[in-house]
Parts: C-alpha cells; sequence; structure tokens
C-alpha cells in the first residue's frame, strides 16, 4: 500500500475491553510493514511508562527488526526529551532538574513562608493553572510568578513544566517545530480521553489539521478532570480535523455479557455518543452487591469471599469455615480491591493484615516519593560526590548497602527500593541523566506487576488500563461514590459516573460491589444511603449476597442494599 493511502487523521472511539493498545501497535506495525513508513517516522503517545513499557512489548512482538526506531513515549517523556534536546531555547540551563514533590513543598514554604497545608494547596492551585493554561487570580498569579522565579533560580522545571515550556518552546520556535514535524509524520495517541489543555496544544504543534495523526480512546472513561484533563477532547478533535475518519470499537472482549451490560446500563445517563454496548463473552455469574454493617465488616467480607473463592490459604479457614473448596485455578493475583479514597484502604490494609492474605496497595504517587528509594537515592548523592567516574551499577550496590545500614527502614524495603532503580538505571542504559529523569516522571503504579501472587488495593483511578477476574468495589454509599462534600455538582457527578464505570469495567469473570451501613466518614460514624449508581442496574443482573461472617460481624443484621 502506498502511503499516500494512510495519509490523514484518524480518531477511534473504542469502549473498555475493546483492545486498544492492540488496536495501535497494529496500526504502527502495518505502517511500517505494509505501507513502507519508516520506523524512525512513528510516534507513538500514551500517559503512563506501565502503558509504553506494553506498546512496545507489542510492537517487538509485531515486527522485532527496526522497532526500537519507533519513538515510544508518555507525554511527559516526550516533553523532557524536546527540552534536553533544546534546552538553551527553552531559556533551561543545561543539566537542569526535575524536582520532586517535596522539593516543592519545601521551596514553597521557604520561599512564600506559608505553612505545610497552604503550601500543598497553593502547588495544586499551581498544577490546575499550568495544565489548563487558564488565568489565574491576583494571588495565585502572584506565588505562581515568585515560584516560577525559585524554581528557574535552582534550575528546576517541575512535572507541569515538561509539557509546558515544550508548548512555549514550539510556539515561539517555528524551525523547532518543523524540525519534529518532518521527524514524526505518523502519530499515534493513546487514551485521548485524557488529554488535558496544554498536552492537546501540544499535539496540535507537532500535527497541525491535515496531519497523520491517529487518536483512540473512550469519552465515557474519562475521569481526569480534576487534573485538568478535558473530557470533551474527542469533539475538539472532530472540530479541528474536520476530515478526520471515524472508527468505532464497542465490542467489549474482557468481561462478561453481564458485566458488559450492567456498565453500559450505569454508563447510559453520561454516554457520550450514541453506542451499543457489544460483548463477545456469554452471560455468566450474576453481579453480587453486599451491605455489611461497618467498613471493618465490609472488608471482612471481602477476604472471606476471596478465601471462599480460593479455597482457603490457610488451615484457620478450613476450619473456621471460611472456605469450602474454592474455584480452580484462581490464585491472589486474580482479586482486586477497588475503592475511590486512600482514606477507604486503612480498614482493608489491616483487616488483610490479620488474616494473613497476601496483599499490595497500589497508589499513583509518584516513585521519588517513597521514603525508602529517597534513602538510597540520598546514599548515592553521596557516592556519587565522592566519586569519579564510577559506574551507575556499582554507584547504586553501595548506596544501597549503606542505606541497609539505616535502622529506619527494614532490609526488605530498601531492598525492594533498590530493586526498582535498578530496573530503571538498566532502562535507561545506566546513562546518569536518563536514569534521574526516569526516576522524576516515573510513578509507583508503573511498577504493578500482574505475577505477583497477591491481591491488589487499589483507587478506581489507580486501577485504569488493568483488568482482573475478580473484583470488588467497596463503599458503594451515596457521598463516598459518587464523591462529593455538601451537594454533588453536576459536571463532577457525571465524572463519578464515568469513574464507577471504569471500576465495574476491570473485571472479566465477577463483580462483586459492596456497601457499610455505618462508616466513620470524615470524622463521625455516618449512615450514608446506598450509591444511586446502583439503582442504574436492572434487578436481573444483580444477586444479593446474604452471609454470616465467621467473626463478630456474624451476629449484624444484613439489610437489603437498596
Amino acid at each position: 500500500m502506498a502511503a499516500s493511502r494512510v495519509e490523514g487523521p484518524l480518531m477511534i472511539v473504542a469502549g473498555p475491553g475493546s483492545g486498544k493498545t492492540r488496536t495501535l501497535t497494529t496500526r504502527i506495525a502495518h505502517l511500517v510493514a505494509e505501507c513502507g513508513i519508516l520506523p524512525s517516522q512513528c510516534l507513538a503517545i500514551t500517559f503512563t511508562r506501565r502503558a509504553a513499557a506494553e506498546m512496545r512489548e507489542r510492537l517487538d512482538q509485531l515486527f522485532p527488526v527496526g522497532t526500537d526506531e519507533v519513538s515510544v513515549h508518555t507525554f511527559h517523556s516526550l516533553g523532557l526529551a524536546i527540552l534536553r534536546e533544546h534546552a538553551e531555547a527553552a531559556g533551561l540551563r543545561a543539566g537542569f532538574r526535575i524536582a520532586s514533590e517535596s522539593d516543592r513543598l519545601a521551596l514553597v514554604e521557604a520561599e512564600l513562608e506559608v505553612p505545610p497545608h497552604k503550601a500543598e494547596s497553593l502547588i495544586d492551585a499551581i498544577s490546575v493553572a499550568k495544565r489548563t493554561a487558564t488565568e489565574a487570580s491576583p494571588e495565585l498569579a502572584e506565588a505562581l510568578a515568585m515560584y516560577k522565579q525559585a524554581m528557574t533560580a535552582r534550575n528546576w522545571v517541575d512535572f507541569d513544566d515538561l509539557i509546558g515550556l515544550t508548548v512555549q518552546l514550539l510556539t515561539a520556535e517555528p524551525a523547532i517545530t518543523t524540525l519534529y514535524r518532518a521527524r514524526f509524520r505518523f502519530i499515534s495517541v493513546d487514551e485521548f480521553q485524557d488529554v488535558d489543555e496544554q498536552q492537546y496544544r501540544l499535539l496540535s504543534l507537532l500535527a497541525p489539521p491535515g496531519s497523520n495523526i491517529c487518536v483512540i480512546g473512550d469519552p465515557d472513561q474519562a475521569i481526569y478532570g480534576f487534573r485538568g484533563a478535558d473530557a470533551s477532547s474527542f469533539e475538539r478533535f472532530r472540530a479541528d480535523h474536520p476530515n478526520a475518519k471515524l472508527v468505532r470499537l464497542d465490542r467489549n472482549y474482557r468481561s462478561s455479557g453481564t458485566i458488559v451490560t450492567a456498565a453500559a446500563q450505569v454508563i447510559e445517563p453520561a454516554q457520550s455518543s450514541e453506542r451499543v454496548a457489544e460483548y463477545v463473552r456469554d452471560m455468566a455469574e450474576r453481579i453480587t452487591v453486599h451491605a455489611a454493617p461497618s467498613e471493618v465488616a465490609e472488608a471482612e467480607f471481602v477476604i472471606a469471599t476471596i478465601e471462599e473463592l480460593i479455597g482457603g490459604h490457610t488451615f484457620f479457614s478450613i476450619d473456621s469455615g471460611r472456605a469450602n473448596g474454592g474455584e480452580v485455578n484462581l490464585s491472589f493475583a486474580d482479586f482486586a480491591v477497588l475503592y475511590r479514597t486512600r482514606a477507604q484502604a486503612d480498614a482493608l490494609t489491616e483487616a488483610f493484615a490479620r488474616s494473613g492474605v497476601p496483599f499490595k496497595k497500589h497508589e499513583q504517587a509518584p516513585l521519588a516519593e517513597d521514603p525508602a528509594l529517597r534513602a538510597v537515592l540520598a546514599e548515592l548523592a553521596t557516592v556519587e560526590s565522592g566519586t569519579t567516574g564510577q559506574p551507575l551499577a556499582s554507584a547504586l550496590s553501595v548506596a544501597t548497602t549503606r542505606a541497609r545500614a539505616n535502622r529506619d527502614f527494614s532490609p526488605r524495603q530498601i531492598d525492594a527500593a533498590a530493586q526498582r532503580l535498578g530496573a530503571l538505571a538498566a532502562a535507561s542504559r545506566f546513562d546518569r541523566t536518563r536514569f534521574f529523569d526516569a526516576v522524576a516522571v516515573t510513578s509507583e503504579a508503573d511498577f504493578f506487576d500482574p505475577r505477583a501472587d497477591r491481591v491488589s488495593l487499589l483507587t478506581m483511578h489507580a486501577a485504569k488500563g488493568l483488568e482482573f477476574p475478580v473484583v470488588f468495589i467497596v463503599g458503594l454509599e451515596d457521598g463516598v461514590m459518587p464523591l462529593y462534600w455538601d451537594h454533588p455538582n453536576p459536571s463532577e457527578l457525571e465524572e463519578e459516573r464515568r469513574l464507577f464505570y471504569v471500576g465495574m469495567t476491570r473485571a472479566k469473570d465477577r463483580l462483586i460491589m459492596v456497601r457499610a451501613l455505618k462508616r466513620l466518614w470524615r470524622g463521625k460514624l455516618r449512615q450514608l444511603p446506598a450509591s444511586p449508581f446502583l439503582g442504574d442496574i436492572e434487578a436481573e443482573l444483580v444477586k444479593q449476597q446474604m452471609r454470616d461472617l465467621p467473626r463478630k460481624a456474624a451476629a449484624d443484621h444484613q439489610l437489603n442494599l437498596f
């Protein structure tokens, strides 16, 4: 096929479980293998390092020869690469560093002379202002000016600058923009529904109307409005690229027909387009709903159900009646427990720790904020300052040994941190600049390992892009899911609905939804009604789970969920 036949913009609207990453990488492989496009002319952009790694792995499988010439980036790693290449033109000095969240908070506290809680709120406001490119209030504008001045003095940039400064550079320097347009003739963007204003501007600079840009995503999974993402990005793309070809991928290959149907009923009131959810798998196990007496009982119910499904992992589980055989081929890695806020994780982690069921709490927090990892990095800085030309791998080894002597952390914590740093060093080919850049732009969630045999505890935001045979969604009370303070804002309520939709569609085989009749919430013991989203699911798809737990919670009366 001639290259001219693939030119022009393409918009793919793809539902959950439709194989977005597979579709995108297959398109790139098609361009190279069948259309004669050079791999070096292809750029793929996504949002997380984990997704970028998955893209790279799929490309390696599709055409192993020359695949490393395809540029695969997150938005932030792309911005960073451009700024490293043109630092002076961007107004940066050589060797600029990406400031961590801790660095930024300390800077704001010192320069603006504000307490920690005020510094945190200012940092959040500054980030939103940068991502949305909106005019700041006089107070925020003054704080932002002082913040920028202090960052420049230290030769620091923050995470948002990786996009914002790149947009400024390409806008001010047409010759550099022309350079990148010539380099990346075919651009593919995953999870397009999550782009914010600055990311959209960056794409527009690299791929003006008529360019060979393919965007793929799902407007019904737009869940980052609080970060400045624009849920109407597809409508905007259509307006900017009126000749864009539209392709819909509505068939869900991941979840059972029951889960797909229920999720479609939940999202229907907010659906951005007329779409019919199609499922490939049969209607199967109905969705379980359960009302627990408290958040403690909620956690106990989750653990008891896991042990029952898996067959019990200890003799105590079997003797106590909490497990009776289980299902074939289920392991702890097949289970995920999703919640709306981090505060909900406390009761869950305490219950899992007591039970002995292996688990891991995953977060989207920056990797560099992990205390044990920071301890290794601090030792690494000491090692680096006292040596000349020592290989990075050797320096990391010495730093890890020194950090183990720090009794603030267990050897296991230090070793886990060192393992992650070692993986980033290897991925950076032991180049120091690339290594420290990678540490700065990596999140804890990027190290999610589906092979680890433990139950995953995640926020619904952190679960995006993942899938599990069995998913629990807990905290399904009005005010918790959807989350709001006094009265829900309509636009925020719609985003909460989309978030619940994302959570539901993480499940492949079983979906179990739980709420607490009473919960310690925002400093008080509260009785909250069931989430209104549950009422959107027809009764035929749901079964009420009536169970007596083997512990103290067994004495509590099981009430109807609705």
